[in-house]
């Protein structure tokens, strides 16, 4: 069985296929709502021959991102396997169970598992007081290059951030697609920073979030992250979602109202 290309004429089939689920495909309603079913750089493919939204999975392309969905854990993986084996991939994503058996037929893509969280409006943690000297703000384009340079000198985005022109207009391209950019300055200086991305009119993935390595531990992060979820919700946005692998850093998210929801994998090719 080979794969087909979906048309703008499946869209309400996917959104009813993937509803069960709205945390684990929070980027596949952010980029069918902000790009579309058949719009560069997204892409959807399901089974040929299967009935509208019975497909034993879908498979949604960004770039040479690919996230894998299906509503059943053990559903035949061979068409979808057979398709990417074909294509160049950066990376490969599913929720844990699902990408696990992924796994196998892809050797070159390290997988890595990270909690998910989601923060609900209602329970998102009141503001409080700013760390002291701290000013928090949201960024637009003209600060993209400064958010990529704090970004490609932490060591944990040293694999995501490298110096490519093309994180330039992708980061630009997350704010032209309703994501938010925040950041944290202590004397004029960016210290911390947060990000949103696959945004949708009812939520959006926090991602990017990084400190500088000689501005840690004194809670820049989590007022950077508050002032991004606040404003995230006062625009109408009824939940975030976010991915730590970091106890650490779980902590203040917790603190701040994400509450883990299951295990999400990346799947990322060696670099």
């Amino acid at each position: 069985m080979s794969l087909r290309r979906c048309t703008e004429s499946d869209r309400a089939a996917i959104l009813s296929y993937i509803a069960a689920e709205p945390e684990i495909n929070l980027f596949i309603y952010g980029d069918i709502e902000s790009v579309g079913v058949d719009r560069d750089p997204v892409h959807v493919f399901v089974p040929a021959g299967e009935a509208a939204g019975q497909w034993s999975g879908l498979l949604l392309q960004y770039y040479e991102n690919y996230l894998y969905y299906s509503c059943d854990p053990g559903a035949d993986l061979a068409p979808f396997v057979e398709f990417l084996q074909g294509r160049r991939v950066e990376n490969l994503n599913a929720k844990g169970e699902l990408a696990h058996r992924l796994a196998p037929y892809f050797p070159t893509l390290r997988p890595t598992d990270a909690h998910m969280s989601r923060c609900n409006a209602e329970t998102c943690a009141p503001a409080g007081p700013l760390p002291a000297g701290l000013s928090v703000r949201r960024f637009g384009k003209a600060e993209v290059d400064e958010v990529l340079e704090l970004l490609r000198g932490v060591e944990e985005f040293s694999d995501t951030y490298r110096g490519d022109p093309r994180e330039r207009e992708r980061m630009a391209r997350y704010l032209d697609m309703g994501g938010m950019i925040y950041g944290g300055c202590l004397d004029g200086r960016l210290v911390a920073t947060a990000q949103t991305t696959a945004a949708s009119s009812r939520s959006a993935m926090v991602i990017s979030v990084a400190t500088r390595p000689d501005a840690r531990g004194r809670g820049y992060a989590s007022a950077v992250v508050s002032a991004l979820c606040r404003d995230n919700f006062a625009a109408g946005r009824q939940f975030l979602c976010l991915f730590y692998d970091n106890p650490a850093a779980g902590r203040i998210y917790h603190r701040i109202g994400f509450r883990d929801v299951g295990v999400y994998t990346i799947m990322s090719a060696a670099r």
